[in-house]
């Protein structure tokens, strides 16, 4: 795999992202191979499994039309932040354009098709995607980085490359230029797609990613819903906050909006929900039935300090959330990073990470961290689950020092257990503090693995899961697991083993 950017990122990020800012076609041609300048498509991969269409594309259903080629990898937050912009590109072209989803997968279980689809319905993304999992076009036209994006002519001649997250505002006149050009040229000839959108999904819980247990309540993210759900620990449904509509909303529960809401805590009996794609930490007011924003102005940026208010403050994709010493700390998963907000004085800061992607100890503010995703506590110790280094990370906060329990760096992982500088991990999301062990939501290898922490020995403890994404503790014998791609809430006894639906029946 061609991957220097990733692999040397954090090493080459300062001479590589003022470059970004600027035209890329003469550096990326410059990396692409002879085959990648020339005009037409490579052959398909025979055996590559389709998405969205009712028969695999042949390069003729390409021509025709001006092509962005998306070069992507599940899991990857730059390349889940290009999604919307993608989205905007295919509303105002139309016809004109058209996306395919090029899946070239970093961590093995993004080669399985069974993975693929739920992915897909998660994010709403309904163009022609197919997994090259040989990475078969991906050495073909030289790409080195996720995410990346080819402009493409009618005629399958790259125009132009997009590198690393862009905006709108970037690449729309790049392609407006591209569609004028082809439209003077006569060659928008729009050969007829057999397209082919996933079918809706109508189970109880769509996609539901974190959870959170407070007391005698127990909340969840009915993440596809865009809602949060309440039940009491019988499992009767107590709230559904959220009208459920995609948006952002402030207000009564019924009227409130969120969007792709993830990671949840309880403080002062109080909810506070990381509401990812709203770039917004929000608080759920039982007493008064409302919801609010604490932080978060709805934007998105790269950030290592704050220097605003936290409601005037970009976000960027806070994913996991947890309370601890009265503040809320939030896995900042698009800034590699971990911040903490305090309720009281209503103060946002960055608590540990520099920003760079990457598996570097020390001092919190010195440390690096990887997409940062789960948070867990314990005794004055924050556990990180860091995704795309595959790792769980341990922040003790009396001395500030950042260390790996589990983990090499970010191409190391894979499904080994036994003692934990030794153990393989295949990005981790989600975690739980139970007894002496740390319980990991080991999402890409469907499983729930323990982590001892005084024998420092990994075991798993569940399998057969999809895509796992958040735990949370019912009780001394219980688990709560976000089986996020089974679309439920299963609960894990961890004397027998047994995995069950909860609640048993949806009420």
């Amino acid at each position: 795999m061609s991957s220097f950017w990733l692999r040397f990122q954090p090493r080459i990020r300062a001479i590589f992202l003022p470059i970004l800012a600027l035209p890329f076609v003469a550096l990326m041609l410059w990396f692409m191979p002879p085959a990648a300048k020339a005009a037409g498509y490579p052959p398909f991969p025979a055996d590559a499994s389709w998405f969205n269409v009712s028969r695999p594309l042949t390069s003729a259903d390409l021509q025709g039309r001006v092509v962005l080629l998306d070069f992507f990898t599940p899991g990857c937050i730059n390349c889940i932040h290009m999604i919307p912009i993608q989205q905007q590109l295919k509303q105002k072209f139309g016809d004109d354009l058209l996306v395919v989803g090029v899946t070239s997968p970093k961590f093995s279980a993004s080669r399985q098709a069974d993975n693929m689809t739920p992915f897909l319905r998660r994010f709403h993304i309904d163009e022609p995607v197919f997994i090259d999992a040989n990475m078969t076009w991906w050495k073909h036209y030289g790409v080195f980085a996720w995410p990346t994006m080819l402009l493409l002519s009618p005629k399958g001649k790259v125009l132009h490359s997009f590198i690393g997250e862009r905006p709108y505002a970037d690449m729309v006149p790049v392609v407006e230029a591209a569609v004028d050009g082809a439209r003077k040229a006569l060659a928008l000839t729009h050969p007829k797609l057999p397209l082919k959108p996933l079918n809706a999904d109508n189970h109880f819980f769509v996609l539901p990613t974190k959870i959170a247990v407070g007391g005698q309540h127990i909340a969840i993210s009915d993440t596809g819903h865009d809602q949060i759900r309440i039940f009491d620990r019988t499992g009767k449904l107590m709230a559904t906050i959220g009208n459920g509509k995609t948006g952002f909303a402030d207000g009564s529960f019924a009227v409130a909006e969120f969007d792709r809401p993830q990671g949840l805590a309880w403080l002062d009996n109080d909810l506070y929900v990381a509401d990812t794609d709203n770039q917004r930490i929000r608080r759920i007011d039982f007493s008064s039935q409302t919801v609010s924003t604490v932080a978060g102005n709805g934007q998105r940026a790269f950030l290592n300090e704050v220097n605003s208010s936290a409601l005037d403050t970009a976000l960027n994709s806070p994913w996991g959330l947890e309370a601890a010493g009265g503040d809320l700390f939030i896995a900042m998963a698009g800034d590699h990073a971990v911040w903490r907000y305090d309720p009281k004085t209503r103060k946002l800061e960055v608590y540990a990470g520099t920003g760079d992607e990457g598996l570097h100890d020390g001092e919190r503010l010195l440390a690096q961290f990887a997409q940062s995703s789960g948070l867990a506590y314990h005794d004055h110790n924050l556990y990180v689950a860091d995704p795309e280094s595959s790792s769980i990370r341990q922040i003790n906060m009396p001395t500030s020092l950042v260390i790996t329990l589990v983990g090499k760096g970010l191409f190391n992982f894979g499904d080994r257990g036994g003692a934990a500088d030794q153990a393989q991990l295949q990005h981790p999301q989600g975690l739980a503090y139970l007894n002496g062990a740390l319980y990991i939501a080991d999402t890409f290898n469907n499983a729930i693995r323990k982590l001892d922490l005084d024998t420092l020995q990994v075991t798993t403890v569940a399998k057969n899961l999809a895509q796992p994404n958040g735990l949370a503790v019912l009780n001394d014998h219980n688990l709560l697991i976000a089986d996020t791609y089974h679309d439920r809430i299963a609960a894990l006894n961890l004397d027998n083993g047994a995995i069950t639906d909860w609640p048993p029946t949806p009420k």
